[in-house]
């Protein structure tokens, strides 16, 4: 094993350095690092930067122990030992740089050669910080058609895996409904009553710039409702905490729906005429009913008592209810089929499944109806906008990570559109980068909002090329959990092509997510295996061969602002930012992981020329004129991003700029602009309320089946109509397999992210200080349950409990507290597993992802891929040296 070498005497020195933080995800928060004598002392917040002005969180300052971390990978490393698994020792030889680069490169040159699909590259939030390896740092001024994954897009292969979105596919309604990604967003400058169900809106993971704009919405007024089984730390400074069973939020957004149309019966009229589908015919097969000749979708005026296009200027007014005959046909209004859904969930309908007593659906639903102020406008520059300052949030992980879970999604985009409360002030919005823009809101050729990415859908091919399947679950996220049992089982898969070897970039799927013993003996199938990684975690450990990434505090890099999350207000609309880190010096031989990248484009011989690495990141970027690389010269990884910077910021920017400054800025569309509604006003533009496209989508993948008489992977033929019933144009109540669950597991289990470990980014998981703090905190290492609940089963404060859902078990101290279901059990974070070469903090705490299983028929949302992660459970108390 390398160790820690110092080849020249230390400098004395005093400085601090413009760096950013990337200790989670969102990685937005300017900091400054202080050096004494070449040693990190302290990390601050930059209080110039525009996100978190000068804070930081406590996971930002614990980052110094990441970085001096000494179970880091320190040098490249062979393995020896050929028997493979987690807590099995590699028998790691070091080797150099050139040996390790040569022996990856020459494995893809083959591959390449042969068929690029034969090489799988597993992403994750360990390599946020890549701009060839994700797609998270890439512009979307030209609607999403340009490539992201920039090395799979030049290697060829289709197959890019993200270990970190099967348990959070949050993404399909709000790619459809609003042309929006990665998500819905609370926009809480105008907003005075929001519901928020199983997300954050910032404090429950301690990010600053969120925090910040939460606390002055609660003190300025907001009300915030927290629909979850647990009192969070945002529900405890709410204005009602709703608990309830996990996985049941779409019945309580279906009952919403039905207390407006039946019980309240007021509803923004004015927008779902003019802002939606809800107005177009429908025919029996549930399609647009449309013009003979210009094929657009046709709608029915009362007045003159006749169909007429949806654009057609002589339209005086739009029938939203009724049934209506066009050329023989039987018709109605997208709304009216809406409404007929809706009838039978009622509160008392809802309550029974849900828990939520029934007038606590009544009450909550009409303090948000009159919150919204239907009718009401603002003028912001001269433009006069809607103003309905209430919404509900979607998109939220603890809610939508169910079966089921993406028509509750789309259920909150019906709830907020009835109301007239999408993309205006006050009401909902999303994060897309760059936004607010025109494209946003783009009409298709049906005056719809033009869906994108996971809305649209990958093309039906067969037999697939995609190993996770996106052929027969074409609107997922990622689903690491079908590609492994196609690894395992091609005959039953359709799969054709062996995969040959695995590229591991920041992903740990054998503990992110689930069935961690089917994904073992897949990565023990595939025949080589190269990890760029800082740690020896759990996949790392499979790995032939280990590419050591510096820790994020030694990289110089440039992370373009994408999105703000969880949150957004005028402090940060329309900010496109560059931030850019200072690097520390490094402590091991090390390399960032970009640089590693072009390493293998370049000796793989598919950095240079058309559709090499080069080619892709001009398209990616956008680069034109003299920003353009030549495609036949090697770049550094500081001259690609000096010119990115040149292409968005201007010529008279630099990287060297952002280095002295730790940013550049600009506030691209302010005031007026910074509302989507701007730039498609009044008719111009409709949100679908009817979920046409959905059905389309469907639709198509049961005619391709029968086509080629094939079937789902992992479904039975009898169980297909099921897997259909979740591409219905409305959403609709679909008891999951949990409900099915026999009597003894008389619980539900639910799962939260919490400020100390949201995500293992930065080595949270075995990060000292970290374990320090969650060690001594009373709620984060425990196994919670209701006070009478655990009275009732016999279970005090502080035993040692067993967790057991039908598909796994775990085990820890239980903390009692009234701070949740009484029929829940609550278990924080992503803890537990680690290996035999992390810190073993690594190993404690309970885990909570051995509870869940991502069998296809049981688990996954046909729609999203999402595998479900609230499973019905049982406790019982374990005597101590049980544990």
């Amino acid at each position: 094993m390398a160790q820690l070498t110092i080849e020249s005497p230390r400098e004395s020195e005093d400085k601090w350095i413009p760096s950013f933080c990337m200790m989670c995800m969102q990685a937005d928060d300017g900091t400054l690092v202080h050096i004494e004598d070449g040693v990190v002392t302290n990390i601050i917040g930059n209080p110039d930067c525009p996100t978190n002005l000068g804070k930081v969180c406590l996971r930002s300052i614990s980052s110094i122990m990441g970085l001096y971390n000494p179970y880091r990978v320190k040098a490249p490393l062979k393995r020896t030992n050929p028997e493979k698994g987690p807590d099995i020792d590699p028998g790691w030889v070091e080797i150099s740089w050139d040996e390790a680069l040569n022996i990856v490169a020459e494995k893809l040159r083959k591959i390449r050669e042969e068929d690029p699909r034969k090489l799988l590259v597993w992403e994750g939030w360990g390599c946020a910080e890549s701009l060839f390896i994700t797609p998270k740092e890439v512009e979307r001024a030209t609607n999403y058609e340009v490539p992201g994954q920039i090395f799979a897009e030049a290697f060829g292969t289709p197959n890019v895996v993200g270990s970190h979105g099967p348990t959070c596919s949050i993404h399909y309604a709000a790619n459809l409904v609003h042309g929006q990604h990665p998500e819905y967003i609370s926009d809480l400058e105008h907003c005075d009553y929001l519901i928020a169900p199983g997300r954050t809106v910032g404090p429950n993971v301690a990010t600053p710039g969120a925090t910040r704009r939460f606390i002055q919405a609660i003190e300025r007024g907001m009300k915030l409702v927290t629909i979850d089984p647990r009192c969070s730390v945002e529900a405890s400074k709410g204005y009602r905490w709703i608990p309830i069973r996990p996985g049941t939020e779409l019945a309580f957004a279906l009952s919403m729906i039905h207390v407006i149309l039946y019980e309240i019966r007021k509803f923004d009229i004015w927008f779902i005429k003019n802002r939606t589908n809800g107005p177009y015919l429908i025919g029996p097969d549930g399609y647009y009913v449309r013009d003979s000749e210009t094929r657009k979708p046709l709608v029915w005026d009362p007045i003159d008592k006749k169909a007429k296009t949806f654009d057609d200027p002589s339209i005086k007014d739009y029938a939203l209810e009724g049934e209506y005959f066009v050329g023989g046909t039987k018709t109605k209004p997208a709304f009216q089929l809406i409404k007929e859904r809706m009838k039978e969930y009622t509160p008392e309908w809802a309550e029974k499944i849900t828990s939520v007593p029934a007038e606590t659906i009544r009450t909550t639903t009409k303090e948000f109806v009159e919150h919204a102020m239907i009718g009401s406008t603002i003028e912001i520059d001269g433009f006069t906008f809607p103003l309905r300052p209430a919404q509900i949030a979607g998109s939220g992980r603890g809610a939508v990570s169910h079966k089921g879970g993406m028509y509750f999604d789309l259920c909150t985009k019906i709830i907020n559109m009835l109301v007239g409360a999408m993309e205006v002030p006050g009401g909902a919005t999303g994060n897309r980068n760059p936004g607010p823009c025109a494209e946003t809101l783009r009409p298709n050729e049906d005056g719809i909002v033009k869906p994108i990415l996971e809305a649209i859908g990958v093309p039906w091919k067969f037999p697939p090329d995609h190993v996770d399947m996106a052929e027969f679950y074409p609107t997922k996220h990622t689903a690491p959990h079908l590609a492994v049992r196609a690894i395992l089982n091609p005959e039953e898969y359709y799969l054709t092509y062996p995969i040959e070897a695995f590229l591991i970039c920041g992903a740990n799927p054998i503990r992110a997510i689930c069935d961690a013993e089917i994904f073992i003996e897949a990565f023990k199938k595939v025949p080589f295996i190269v990890a760029i990684s800082t740690q020896f975690d759990e996949t790392t450990m499979m790995a032939d061969i280990v590419l050591p990434e510096s820790y994020f505090l030694e990289r110089k890099f440039c992370r373009f602002y994408l999105v703000v999350h969880q949150s957004i207000a005028d402090d940060v609309r329309g900010l496109e930012m560059a931030l850019c880190r200072n690097p520390v010096p490094p402590l091991f031989n090390t390399m960032q992981i970009d640089e590693i990248i072009i390493e293998l484009a370049d000796r793989a011989g598919f950095l240079k020329g058309p559709g090499g690495l080069n080619d892709v990141i001009n398209r990616t970027f956008m680069l034109t004129d003299h920003r353009k690389l030549d495609l036949d010269k090697r770049y550094s990884f500081d001259e690609i991003v000096d010119r990115r910077i040149k292409q968005i910021f201007g010529d008279e920017h630099s990287l060297e700029e952002g280095l002295k400054k730790g940013f550049i800025y600009k506030f691209s569309a302010t005031g007026k602009k910074g509302y989507n509604y701007y730039y498609w006003p009044d008719n111009k533009t409709r949100h679908p309320i009817y979920f046409e496209y959905t059905k389309k989508t469907g639709d198509t993948l049961r005619e391709n089946l029968k086509k080629y008489n094939v079937k789902i992977p992992g479904w039975k033929e009898e169980e297909l109509d099921n897997f259909f019933e979740y591409f219905e144009p409305i959403p609709k109540w679909i008891p999951n397999a949990e409900f099915e669950a026999p009597p003894e597991y008389d619980l539900w289990v639910a799962n939260w992210k919490t400020p100390f470990m949201p995500f293992a980014t930065g080595g949270t998981q075995e990060n000292p200080w970290l374990a320090e703090l969650r060690e001594n905190d009373p709620y984060e290492m425990f196994i919670h349950i209701n006070t009478e609940t655990a009275k009732k089963k016999g279970i005090k404060d502080g035993d040692w409990v067993e967790v057991e859902s039908r598909y796994g078990k775990t085990k820890g101290r239980a903390k009692l507290t009234e701070l949740i279901h009484p029929e829940v059990i609550g278990i924080p974070a992503c803890y537990g597993r680690g290996t035999i070469l992390m810190n073993p903090v690594a190993k404690e705490g309970p885990p909570f992802n051995v509870l869940m299983t991502a069998k296809e028929n049981i688990a996954l949302d046909p729609l999203s891929g999402t595998i479900d992660v609230g499973p019905r459970v049982k406790i019982r108390k374990i005597e101590e040296e049980a544990r």
